[in-house]
């Protein structure tokens, strides 16, 4: 909000009468409060337009959270309102708003800002660009090549200068640790993030898309001037070296003091990465770790100290799939074993194609130590026991099992989904099932029987109708349900389901959602008859219904001619 727009505002400033009194400023700092915990964007917007006094309370709350709102991510649809929140919080940065947004920003995340710049390269829009680059804005405008186009890591740089230096300058003024906990970015160079994290003394987290620029002298940085520094994210870790260098940013930063640490795809970190992470053993709290190479499934139980973990993911690399625990690797699979079954905080783990990983599951879940709220199993095999060991997590809340190979998946021996749906029977604290195993009506009906809080639900399996919706409806709080399987639902048939959902006035379904992925085209529905349903979701329960349609093999064999 720029100082001439307040000043409009002001001047329709309301006078407090006897028949309008003012609220007290405390009411209205609730208020602000309440906005902001709802992510009220335009709530806190209007509370700021008000009066001056109101914009002190709303102001800092909206932009401590912007990074949440539709504005921070509007270059997609609307890169105007980008414009209008970047150039604010830069504009402040260089003392010329009437308000000092950038110390109240919690999170900056320069990626957004490049994704705008890139978009306002674009001659389409010529007028924004031009308007981004308005004063005080206009040194900003760097240009590199011979096409001379913008400069968008060179602008990127300099604005996480100018504002990493207000904040350090306005910490220093005020004597007390001001704004930014987050930073975050595509391209943070390892020459100039050490000098931006001496200016945050209130860094908690980094996230950062290239691992390589994280060395021992960031870590230095991150030690001497950010003591709540917990939190590392990674887009990827690539290079010859990557795992020395990250194991010298992790030994750098002090022992016990890292809580998070997530890599989200590309990935060669190995044994001296994983040796330094438990450096952090005691502290250590989460981890995510995608994309694993055979190399690194190898010296995975050097994690053996991380016994502090809430919550696991694993991935493995496509290469890494069928790597087979034999010679060598038969100790390394028994030692990750004990050190999982030793992870007595371990609440959620997530396994995403772990060779044998099935198998490691069967003798990791049966552990006395080991009780889990959330499990998720993304596997290409599926070992029998398994099935088995879920019987002994009755804790869980949530459980995702996913069979990659439809040949495993459909070849499944005699007797594997009962014994699918006998286990989960066990767990009955059970809020959420994901599974594309093929379930009949009667394995479905012992289901919803013994799991009567299911909210969301994942229904798959040879041929779904009508008949499958009746134990369905009994779920009193259901909230989601996705049918995967091919279908052939009715238009009344759904409908029923509706009443019968809507029929018990104590249940909860509000937000409802159906999705129907492989409906049979020979049960397509009218245009009519679909706007009826959703109207019927709609009305009943705010909810949506999205219905997907197969494609008909006769129209299939009909497109091959006419090519």
């Amino acid at each position: 909000m720029t100082q001439q727009t307040l000043a409009r505002v002001r001047e329709r400033e309301p006078t407090p009468t006897k028949s309008c009194p003012a609220l007290p400023q405390e009411i209205w700092w609730l208020v602000a409060q309440e906005l902001s915990n709802r992510l009220d964007f335009s709530g806190l917007f209007l509370c700021a337009c008000i009066n001056r006094g109101l914009a002190s309370l709303a102001l800092p709350l909206l932009y401590s959270i912007h990074e949440s709102s539709p504005a921070s991510n509007a270059h997609i649809l609307d890169i105007g309102t980008s414009v209008g929140l970047w150039r604010s919080i830069i504009s402040s940065s260089l003392g010329e708003t009437l308000f000092p947004y950038c110390h109240w920003v919690k999170t900056l995340r320069l990626g957004d800002l490049y994704s705008l710049l890139e978009d306002l390269g674009r001659d389409s829009v010529a007028d924004l660009r031009a308007h981004f680059f308005s004063p005080p804005l206009q040194k900003l405008r760097i240009l590199s090549g011979r096409r001379r186009g913008l400069n968008l890591d060179a602008i990127v740089i300099e604005v996480a200068n100018k504002v990493t230096e207000c904040i350090r300058t306005a910490a220093d003024q005020q004597e007390k640790a001001v704004g930014l906990t987050s930073l975050e970015g595509p391209h943070l160079p390892s020459a100039n993030l050490p000098g931006w994290v001496t200016r945050l003394s209130r860094l908690t987290s980094l996230t950062v898309r290239d691992g390589s620029v994280l060395n021992s002298q960031v870590a230095q940085a991150i030690r001497e001037n950010c003591p709540a520094f917990k939190e590392v994210t990674c887009y990827w870790c690539q290079g010859s070296d990557i795992d020395v260098q990250l194991a010298g940013f992790f030994n750098g930063l002090g022992s016990n003091t890292l809580e998070a640490f997530t890599v989200n795809s590309l990935n060669m970190v190995g044994e001296e990465t994983f040796k330094a992470l438990s450096g952090h053993g005691l502290a250590l709290k989460r981890l995510g770790l995608f994309s694993l190479n055979r190399a690194a499934f190898g010296s995975l139980n050097h994690l053996n100290a991380c016994l502090a973990l809430e919550k696991l993911i694993l991935e493995a690399a496509s290469d890494a799939t069928q790597l087979q625990w034999e010679g060598p690797l038969k100790d390394v699979y028994s030692q990750v074993v004990h050190w999982l079954e030793s992870c007595v905080c371990l609440e959620e783990l997530d396994f995403q194609r772990i060779p044998q990983g099935t198998e490691m599951l069967s003798e990791v879940l049966k552990a006395p130590s080991v009780r889990l709220t959330s499990l998720h199993v993304k596997t290409d095999d599926l070992n029998p026991g398994l099935y088995e060991s879920l019987r002994c997590q009755n804790s869980l809340l949530q459980l995702n099992v996913r069979i990659v190979d439809e040949d495993v998946l459909d070849a499944g021996e005699v007797g594997r989904c009962d014994q699918f749906v006998d286990a989960i029977c066990h767990c009955r604290q059970l809020r959420v099932v994901e599974s594309n195993e093929l379930l009949t009506i009667s394995q479905l009906t012992q289901l919803t029987t013994a799991l009567p809080t299911l909210e969301v639900f994942d229904l798959n399996g040879n041929l779904i109708d009508d008949c499958f919706l009746l134990p369905l409806s009994t779920l009193s709080f259901l909230k989601s349900l996705t049918v995967f399987g091919p279908s052939d639902f009715t238009f009344d048939g759904i409908m029923e389901f509706f009443d019968n959902l809507g029929s018990d006035l104590d249940a909860r379904h509000e937000g409802f959602q159906l999705y129907v992925a492989n409906q049979n085209s020979e049960f397509k529905f009218s245009a009519a008859e679909e706007v009826m349903l959703a109207d019927e979701i709609r009305i009943r329960f705010n909810g949506k219904v999205d219905i997907n349609y197969r494609a008909d093999p006769d129209e299939l064999h009909e497109s091959d001619f006419s090519d």
